[in-house]
């Protein structure tokens, strides 16, 4: 075989091209320092390259995440040191402070500080760093905490000092007053190893509020609460409250009730006492509250003579009819209360007005024409009216619950004996056993329970047709009883006798006459109006309980049992004798003017007194025998005079001056005054939710006419087309709907219930399969939409709309929140000049709640009252003073004041202000019990995070060294697998260019060819 020429090339040049590509790429990897060129060269090698690659990036970015959070931790660190430096300090000015040594002064200069330190922590609160707010959570781009001043809106800027009560107006208008929270609840993370995060930030929410949801500050005004059964007394009559004293109730039969109201202090205290004597009923008058309104002239005209009425572009003549006025609403039917000038009060009943003339006509009936001049107004198209009593009081018509009424019960003298029967033609009526009655001498006030009986007259009638009248009006034990019947019975002339069965300890009236009519015992109804005095009679019997228009008063015709009377009569001897004690003059100033008639003998006595005053002329008119009172600085007009008793319980409750009786047993009041009082506004809609007991009349509570529920009928029908008319009418809480609805005998297959989320009702349909629709309609009424189950759908469940139910007192605790309930403990509560603490735990409704609130200690002068919008609770001083807080009792106590929304949510800065507030008011006992229990507790949580910190501070380091630590390791497990051996390859690349360069000069000889090559 011959080897070519070309054959030998080729062969010299793959062999040298091989050699330089070895070279090359040995070259190519001593360069790079790595061991593979491309990663085909060793997909395994390549494989491990990649992920200790990203391992190592990843490590790197969890160090730089590790150092961010480094960062946060030591500006969060710094930030918490000055907080408990600044609490520290605030400790040691609280115990300061809480020295009894210190006087007020000292006091002020203490609260001058914290107030600084509020300012400075409101300042740490909001620290940035690097454009971020530590303290916000997620929101770290815009501050956290915005502070509020005493101008910024109605806050409680006013103190009154602890014990003594002075009042220090507009205290705190330039301090903060209240603190608010615009940040996030969630900590900010950072990861710092693969699946691990560390929480870098604690939030402002947990630091200074221990991470309680804030609610919002409750609101401070002048207020007038509602009238109701727990007003406190010393709130009526404008705030000068009501005397304590008693008061007698003459009832029908001329009997005289005397009851203690001395130790009275609410309305429904006043109540109690007199249904106590289970002679009568009181209550307070519910009438509507827009009829007045209505008609225009729901107006005080104060001193004057004339009210005006408003006008109404409807009432075009007398003929108007009444559904025309009021924006076309017509006027409700109702009562109108008239308080006249001569301090009388009138209830006119418009129920039956049609037009604007028959109210006109109703208003000039009034007590026969001699209290008012109503006339119509053409041209302004409005009621006028004009008092013309020629009294001195003031003039005002109204449509309100103001006023209190008595009513006499039917007697019950003869059943509280046990005899009241008839026996027909039996001749003995033998009174009910009653295991107390023991003996003839037993006290009657035994008998019947402890009830005893109540005092009166009896009418026995006889088989001989007589009728014996026995007044037991002070009998005390059945001998009284026995022996008053038999008394009247010789008086009358008629044989009955009353006796004692002492086998029995019965009393036995034997009828010993011959008829034929039956023998019984019976009630006496009397006919009387009834009627209210005071207990003191002085005023009253010399005839001067009277007040005048002008400056004088003209006393009644006195009457005397001796002589002939004059300036010598004895007082003993006038009908009735007064009781001899202290009058009361106000003149044209309306001051007081105490005279002192104790030892007032006769007449003459009394005029010397009156005179004695220096203020006001005593006069004796011989001629109509009676007494004339003066006040010579009423110089002209009509400044009015009034004389009165000196104790006027009677009075003040609207039972002497104004009262009117409807009929003869009933009595009403003169209209109830409560004057604006300061109070706490509730800052949480408590939002009750839907339960059984919920009353319907609470329902729609935002709707601005007509809340509650109008009940009539409604007709449902169910998927299977069967429809029932059900009957809503009469029903009074949820309960009676859902019970109407779900009667089987509807012959409708549905279920009514409250819903889910407790905020309205749902209708079930439960025929499974049909294809119709469930439909709920009004037949004569609002109930379906009411109750907010109005509509239609192809749906088996029709989901009923929100019904909004405002709060009620029977409202259970449980359903507040939208029936999360609220948590009840202890609230530290400072009203007025008062602190200390009221335990509301184990209250079950809010009527118990506000009942604690009101009347735990009287020393508060506190009323607590659920708002007119039903939606929160409220609380008044009924002192007038202008300072309200409630707190949390702190401690393990719940957050029952921020949760009701009277009190700000516990946090640092509410403990810094109600230090500062317990300094300016004076109250150590404050600052004792309360504020620095509170300081060591918000200080225990700053320290507890402050200690969370400094441990992830230190994990935050742990983690960077274990990062560092594999990072290192991996970089060597990198450089293992991707770094060449150098001192190999630089011997490779020494042996590859050997083996070229050989390869070059070998090809050097080979192609040295000559002519003897070509020619052979």
């Amino acid at each position: 075989m011959r080897i070519t020429n070309q054959w030998i090339i080729n062969s010299f040049v793959n062999q040298v091209n091989r050699n330089s590509t070895s070279l090359n790429e040995m070259q190519t990897r001593i360069s790079s320092g790595n061991k593979y060129i491309r990663a085909s060269e060793s997909p395994v090698d390549n494989a491990l390259i990649m992920q200790n690659k990203v391992e190592i990036n990843e490590n790197t970015q969890f160090v730089r995440n590790i150092d961010h959070v480094t960062d946060w931790y030591n500006n969060t660190d710094g930030a918490l040191s000055t907080i408990e430096s600044a609490i520290q300090r605030v400790r040691e000015l609280a115990v300061q402070g809480a020295n009894d040594t210190l006087v007020q002064a000292d006091r002020d200069a203490i609260a001058t500080e914290i107030n600084e330190l509020i300012l400075h922590m409101v300042d740490v609160a909001n620290t940035n760093i690097g454009g971020e707010y530590i303290f916000a959570g997620h929101k770290v781009d815009s501050p956290p905490f915005n502070a509020l001043t005493g101008q910024d809106g109605n806050f409680n800027k006013d103190m009154v000092t602890y014990s003594l009560g002075d009042q220090r107006a507009d205290a705190n208008l330039n301090n903060i007053m209240s603190v608010l929270y615009g940040g996030s609840d969630k900590r900010l993370t950072s990861e710092i190893e693969r699946g691990t995060v560390l929480q870098k930030s604690i939030t402002g929410l947990e630091l200074f509020f221990g991470d309680n949801p804030v609610s919002p500050t409750p609101g401070f005004t002048y207020t007038m609460p509602p009238l109701e059964e727990s007003l406190p007394l010393k709130m009526m009559n404008m705030g000068n409250g009501v005397q304590e004293g008693s008061i007698i109730i003459t009832d029908q039969n001329g009997v005289e009730h005397k009851i203690d109201l001395s130790t009275a202090h609410r309305l429904d205290d006043v109540i109690g006492m007199i249904n106590a004597t289970r002679s009568f009923e009181a209550g307070i008058e519910e009438v509507p509250s827009d009829t007045a309104v209505a008609l225009g002239i729901n107006r005080n005209a104060g001193f004057s003579s004339l009210l005006v009425g408003l006008s109404d572009p409807k009432m075009l003549s007398e003929f108007t009819s009444l559904t025309d006025l009021n924006n076309g609403l017509g006027v409700p039917a109702g009562y109108l209360n008239i308080n006249t000038r001569d301090g009388k009060n009138y209830r006119v009943d418009i129920s039956g007005a049609t037009t604007v003339g028959d109210v006109v006509a109703q208003l000039n009936a009034v007590n026969g024409g001699a209290a008012l001049e109503a006339k119509f107004d053409m041209v302004h198209k409005r009621i006028e009216i004009k008092d013309i009593t020629g009294g001195a009081g003031e003039f005002a018509i109204t449509s309100t619950r103001t006023q209190l009424y008595i009513k006499d019960l039917p007697p019950h003298t003869a059943s509280d004996l046990g005899i009241a029967r008839s026996v027909g033609a039996g001749n003995q009526i033998i009174s009910t056993y009653d295991p107390v009655m023991e003996s003839e001498t037993t006290p009657l006030s035994m008998l019947n329970g402890g009830k005893g009986i109540e005092p009166g007259y009896i009418d026995i009638f006889t088989h001989d047709g007589s009728t014996v009248r026995v007044d037991l009006t002070s009998v005390q034990s059945p001998l009284d009883v026995i022996s008053a019947v038999n008394a009247q019975a010789v008086t009358d002339g008629v044989d009955i006798v009353a006796s004692f069965d002492v086998d029995s300890n019965r009393m036995v009236i034997t009828d010993n006459t011959v008829g034929l009519a039956d023998f019984r015992i019976e009630e006496v109804y009397g006919t009387d109006p009834i009627a209210v005095r005071e207990m003191t009679t002085l005023t009253r019997s010399l005839g001067l309980l009277k007040s005048s228009q002008g400056n004088t008063v003209v006393g009644n015709t006195l009457i005397s049992s001796g002589p002939p009377i004059d300036e010598t009569t004895l007082l003993t001897d006038l009908v009735p004798p007064p009781e001899r004690g202290f009058m009361v003059i106000r003149g044209a100033d309306k001051e007081p003017v105490k005279i002192d008639l104790t030892g007032a003998n006769t007449i003459q006595d009394v005029i010397d007194g009156i005179n004695g005053s220096g203020k006001f002329t005593a006069a004796w008119d011989a001629t109509a025998k009676r007494l004339i009172v003066t006040d010579p600085s009423a110089t002209g007009g009509n400044f009015g005079l009034v004389v009165e008793e000196l104790v006027n319980t009677g009075r003040d409750l609207g039972f002497i001056t104004g009262t009117s009786n409807h009929v003869s047993d009933v009595i009403t009041g003169a209209p109830i005054h409560v004057k604006s009082l300061p109070t706490l506004v509730g800052s949480v809609d408590l939002d009750p939710a839907l339960t059984p007991e919920t009353d319907l009349q609470s329902l729609n509570s935002t709707r601005l006419s007509n809340p509650g529920v109008n009940l009539g009928y409604i007709r449902i029908t169910d998927k299977a087309g069967r429809f029932a008319a059900i009957d809503l009418r009469g029903s009074k809480t949820i309960d009676d709907i859902l019970t109407k609805i779900n009667n089987p005998a509807n012959g409708i297959y549905v279920e009514a219930r409250i819903s889910a989320d407790g905020k309205g009702l749902e209708i079930v349909d439960k025929n499974h399969g049909a294809a119709g629709k469930l439909e709920i309609i009004d037949i004569d009424s609002t109930s379906a939409a009411d109750l907010g189950i109005l509509g239609r759908t192809v749906d088996h469940v029709l989901i009923g709309k929100d019904v909004d139910p405002a709060i009620s007192l029977n409202t259970s605790v449980s359903a507040l929140n939208g029936g999360a309930g609220v948590p009840l403990g202890k609230v530290y509560v400072q009203s007025g000049s008062y602190s200390g603490e009221i335990d509301l735990t184990g209250v079950t409704t809010v009527g118990e709640m506000l009942d604690k609130l009101s009347n735990t200690d009287n020393n508060f002068n506190m009323q607590a009252w659920i708002s007119e919008d039903g939606k929160r609770i409220n609380i008044t001083n009924t002192n007038g003073d202008p300072y309200i807080k409630v707190r949390d009792a702190g401690g393990k106590s719940p957050n029952t004041a921020s949760s009701l929304g009277l009190g700000n949510t516990p946090s640092i800065f509410t403990t810094l202000m109600d230090l500062r507030d317990n300094l300016l008011r004076n109250d150590a006992k404050a600052i004792s019990e309360e504020s620095i229990k509170k300081i060591d507790e918000d200080l225990k949580r700053v320290l507890n995070l402050h200690a969370e910190v400094g441990s992830k501070t230190n994990r935050a380091a742990a983690a960077r060294e274990k990062q560092e630590t594999i990072t290192l390791n991996l970089k060597k497990m990198l450089s293992s697998v991707e770094n060449i051996d150098m001192s190999e390859a630089i011997i490779k690349m020494t042996e590859y260019e050997t083996a070229y360069q050989a390869a070059l000069q070998v090809g050097s000889r080979i192609m040295q060819m000559s002519l003897l090559d070509f020619l052979g």
